[in-house]
C-alpha cells in the first residue's frame, strides 16, 4: 500500500504546475535548511527532524511527506493560475533637429504617466514606465522623430519571484522555529550555535526580501531606453569655398590657430605648456584644454563667429550652443557609440581685432561629467 500511494504521488507531482515544481524544489532545500541548523545547534535525530521539517516548511508539501510517511493521506491543493510577471526593456534610436527638446518632452510625459528618470545626459535619457503604460508610450516616442534604431526585449520573472517567494516563507519558518529552541534551550553551547544561526537565517530573509521588492519593481515598471541626435544634414556645397571658415576645420585636432592665450589653469589640471607656441592644460582623466587668440578677419562679432561654426560642424557632430555672459560655447560629440566630446568656446571680451579662443576635448560623457564645471569657470573668469 505505502509504494503505491507513493507512486500516485510522484505522478501527481509530475502533473503539477511549474508553481509545485519550484516549491518542491525549495522545499527540499528547507529540510537541509534545518537539519544544518539543527546540526550546527547540537540536536540530532529521526523525530526531531521531522518535527523541525513540518514545522519549519509549512507548506502543503511538507505536510504531506509526514502523512505519508506515517501510512496517512492529505489532499492535493488544486493549482490556483498565477498572473505572469513580464519585465519589458525598449530601446530607441531617433534623429531630430531639436533631440534635446525630445528627451525634455519624452521626460515630462513618463511623469505625468507616473514614471520616472533614471539616468539622463547629452543626447540619451532612461526612463522607468509603468508597465500598463509601456507599449503606448513605446509608440509615441517613435512618432517623434526619424527612427534608425528599435529593439523591446521581454523578461517573464513570474518563476522567479514564485521561487523567491517560496524560499522565503521556508526561511521564516525555520527562524520562528529556531527561536522556539531557543526559547527552551538550557545549554549555553547550544544557545550559541543556535543564536548563529538565527543570525544566518536572518540575513537570507533580508535578502530575499530585497530580492522580493526589486522583482515587485521589475513586474510594476518597464525600462524604456532613448537615443536621440540631431539629423545629419548635407554640408552646404559652398561652404568649402569661403576661405573664411576653412580653419574651424582644424579646431576639432586641438590644434592651436593662433598665438597662445594664457588662461587659469582649470580645477584638477595642471599646465601642460606655456611656451610662444602653445599654452595648454590635460585633467588625470586625459581631458585636454587650450587658448589662442587669432586675427578677427573678417571682422564678425563673437555671436557671429559661434553661429557660423554651430552650423559649419552640424553635419558632422551632434551639435548644441550654449551663452553665458562671458562665453559662447559651441558643444560637439562625436556620433560613436563611445562619443568624443569638444567645447570650443569664444570669450565675448573678445574685440575687433583679436577673436580669443579656448577648445576642450573630453574622451567620453563620463569625463566630460567631471572636467566640463572647472573648465567652464576657467571661461567666466577669463579676462
Amino acid at each position: 500500500m505505502r509504494y503505491l500511494l507513493l507512486t500516485t504521488v510522484l505522478l501527481l507531482l509530475a502533473c503539477a504546475s511549474p508553481r509545485y515544481v519550484y516549491e518542491e524544489r525549495a522545499e527540499a532545500e528547507a529540510q537541509s535548511l534545518n537539519d544544518q541548523s539543527l546540526a550546527l545547534a547540537g540536536f540530532s535525530g529521526g523525530g526531531m527532524r521531522k518535527a523541525v521539517y513540518a514545522s519549519a516548511a509549512g507548506a502543503d508539501m511538507a505536510y504531506d511527506a509526514v502523512a505519508m510517511e506515517d501510512g496517512g493521506s492529505a489532499p492535493l491543493e488544486s493549482p490556483v493560475p498565477q498572473k505572469r510577471m513580464v519585465n519589458y526593456n525598449g530601446e530607441i534610436h531617433l534623429e531630430s533637429s531639436q533631440p534635446e527638446a525630445v528627451i525634455d518632452t519624452v521626460m515630462r510625459r513618463a511623469i505625468a504617466k507616473g514614471g520616472s528618470v533614471s539616468n539622463r545626459r547629452n543626447g540619451f535619457i532612461s526612463l522607468q514606465i509603468p508597465v500598463a503604460e509601456f507599449q503606448t508610450f513605446f509608440n509615441y516616442i517613435l512618432t517623434l522623430g526619424k527612427i534608425t534604431g528599435k529593439s523591446i526585449y521581454a523578461n517573464d520573472i513570474t518563476e522567479a519571484y514564485s521561487d523567491n517567494a517560496a524560499r522565503l516563507r521556508i526561511a521564516e519558518s525555520t527562524l520562528a522555529r529556531l527561536q522556539e529552541l531557543l526559547a527552551v534551550a538550557k545549554n549555553e553551547q547550544e544557545k550559541i550555535a543556535l543564536l548563529k544561526e538565527i543570525q544566518r537565517v536572518s540575513e537570507q530573509i533580508e535578502q530575499r526580501k530585497l530580492t522580493e521588492k526589486e522583482l515587485l519593481r521589475k513586474a510594476a515598471f518597464s525600462t524604456i531606453n532613448l537615443f536621440a541626435r540631431n539629423t545629419p544634414v548635407q554640408a552646404v556645397p559652398y561652404r568649402a569655398n569661403i576661405s573664411a571658415f576653412e580653419w574651424f576645420a582644424q579646431l576639432p585636432n586641438m590644434y592651436s590657430l593662433g598665438d597662445p592665450l594664457k588662461l587659469s589653469v582649470p580645477q584638477d589640471f595642471i599646465e601642460t605648456e606655456d611656451s610662444k607656441r602653445k599654452w595648454s592644460a590635460a585633467s588625470a582623466l586625459n581631458a585636454e584644454f587650450l587658448a589662442f587668440e587669432r586675427e578677427n578677419n573678417p571682422k564678425g562679432t563673437p555671436d557671429f563667429w559661434a553661429n557660423a561654426m554651430l552650423e559649419f560642424f552640424k553635419s558632422q557632430y551632434n551639435t548644441e550652443l550654449k551663452s553665458e555672459e562671458n562665453f559662447s560655447l559651441i558643444r560637439l560629440q562625436s556620433f560613436e557609440t563611445e562619443p568624443t566630446i569638444f567645447y570650443i568656446a569664444i570669450l565675448k571680451k573678445s574685440d575687433e581685432k583679436t577673436l580669443k579662443i579656448a577648445i576642450a576635448r573630453f574622451p567620453s560623457p563620463d569625463v566630460e561629467q567631471k572636467n566640463s564645471e572647472a573648465i567652464k569657470e576657467t571661461l567666466r573668469r577669463a579676462k
